[in-house]
């Protein structure tokens, strides 16, 4: 593996791609919306987060909207630019692995940007963005699943705490099996799958631990 990302760092631009890959990921939308709107800093509303679901709390729909839109593009769209740059350049095994690599580090790059001190969102968003990228089905499902966790009871990362973990499991299943056909599960996938929710759990250990106190932040 290491041998294939030091020859992979090799290829013309994957450097470029990598490196703005965690400064897309940086870019604190729902920080930036709240404050241009009149909404002031979006860390000292509700939970404190910048994500979509504590912009809802400022009472503008439009705006958790717009930052759950933007959150979510920032790694789909990497991707994508590094699928039209590299598809056709890149053996099969070298594009998955530069993919995996681009959608972690614009994961942390939303989760530990630099451009609020390394802090930032849970990361719900801009992995949703990362599982369209990799099939649309299987992210309108994760979707699906949060969505329903999160009105049954009203709290946001009960949804992503139980997509989340549902998540990796699903993949797994469908790697080794060809229950679904035409989607195609690469261990790799599944690999970043669950770096993605572990990195999820991660931030979500304070919301854990309201939600055992029974002090968690409702929707």
């Amino acid at each position: 593996m290491l041998v294939n990302i030091i020859e992979l760092f090799s290829y013309h631009n994957v450097i470029f791609f990598i490196i703005a890959s965690f400064f897309i990921g940086s870019i604190p939308f729902g920080l930036i919306i709240t404050r241009i709107s009149g909404y002031g800093d979006i860390r000292k509303i509700g939970s404190g987060n910048i994500g979509a679901t504590n912009v809802l709390r400022t009472g503008n729909k439009f705006l958790a909207i717009l930052t759950l839109c933007l959150d979510l593009l920032k790694s789909f769209t990497i991707l994508y630019l590094v699928k039209i740059n590299f598809e056709f350049k890149l053996e099969e095994n070298f594009l998955i692995l530069l993919y995996v690599i681009i959608a972690l580090l614009s994961l942390l790059g939303h989760m530990f940007s630099p451009f609020i001190s390394f802090k930032g969102g849970k990361g719900i968003a801009t992995a949703a963005g990362i599982l369209f990228f990799i099939n649309w089905f299987l992210a309108v499902f994760t979707l699906f699943i949060w969505l329903i966790m999160a009105i049954k009871f009203k709290t946001s990362s009960i949804g992503a705490l139980t997509a989340s973990f549902i998540c990796p499991i699903l993949f797994w299943f469908l790697y080794k099996s060809n229950f679904i056909k035409n989607i195609e599960i690469s261990i790799l996938e599944v690999y970043l799958v669950l770096i993605i929710t572990i990195l999820i759990w991660v931030k979500h250990i304070p919301n854990i631990k309201r939600l055992i106190a029974g002090t968690e932040t409702k929707i």
